[in-house]
């Protein structure tokens, strides 16, 4: 197993955790972010076919549902399925739940109107090669016209993350070179402790931080056209005010939560 592959491996074990699948169904009931909403509303058109990637415990599966899209929730957990299955059971929710990987989608060209890949789920695929190829297969399953929304961590610099990124830098250009391990795969990725119960408890997870320009150009590479970009504060101030301080806002996700639209 290499190295990306195992990172991939961990990741699916800690969402696939009981402590993981329960804070999921407890996120099941909140919905869209406002954010979310607006964009889903502005791009979607009712009553289409809709692929929400890294689906989880249906937590935007269940409103486009709930609004009329004919819509399929695509996750690579097969425990995250299993508990957005008994979300949609409990609630009489006849939701098509299905295991997948965003690089490999078993759906053939031109299927969906629109896709949707949420909570910088994108940004949790390790390897910059398996982010572009997930891309494509975006670009593949569009129909013509297709829109897809999606968010990604993006890097900004305050004091603190600028000491940060000094440090990942010289670990990644200078110590690697010489021979010395580290666990990144790129530049930008990071490994972290992620709080997932009110007893604090924490588990390890990766993401990438992509520089300014690096999603923008892998999704020009995937032939996708960009129609905007947006922080999650830029789109509804609300989400900002609401998601800073919580455990994705260590690194202030109101700035680097990133809207990316493409179109096919």
């Amino acid at each position: 197993m290499n190295h990306a592959e195992k990172i991939k491996q961990d990741s699916i074990k800690e969402f696939g955790s009981d402590v993981t699948r329960e804070k999921y169904k407890k996120n099941a009931k909140s919905g869209f972010w406002r954010s979310e909403k607006i964009l889903v509303d502005k791009y979607f058109k009712t009553n289409t076919d809709i692929l929400d990637i890294g689906c989880g415990s249906g937590r935007t599966t269940v409103p486009l549902y709930n609004q009329g899209y004919k819509v399929i929730g695509v996750d690579i957990t097969p425990e995250m399925i299993e508990t957005a299955k008994q979300v949609a059971k409990k609630n009489n929710l006849n939701i098509d739940y299905r295991m997948g990987d965003a690089t490999k989608l078993e759906f053939g060209d031109n299927t969906f109107d629109g896709i949707i890949f949420a909570n910088n789920g994108w940004s949790q695929i390790p390897g910059k090669a398996s982010r572009q190829q997930a891309l494509n297969e975006f670009y593949r399953v569009l129909k013509p016209g297709g829109i897809l929304i999606l968010t990604s961590h993006r890097r900004y610099f305050s004091f603190y993350y600028l000491l940060f990124w000094i440090i990942k830098w010289i670990k990644f250009y200078i110590l690697k070179p010489l021979g010395i391990k580290i666990e990144e795969l790129d530049f930008g990725d990071r490994f972290f402790k992620r709080i997932v119960n009110e007893k604090k408890l924490k588990q390890r997870q990766y993401i990438h931080i992509a520089g300014s320009g690096e999603v923008e150009a892998q999704i020009e590479a995937s032939n996708l056209k960009l129609l905007e970009s947006k922080t999650l504060g830029d789109v509804a101030e609300s989400d900002a005010k609401i998601r800073h301080g919580s455990l994705e806002a260590k690194y202030n996700s109101y700035k680097s939560s990133v809207f990316f639209i493409c179109q096919k």
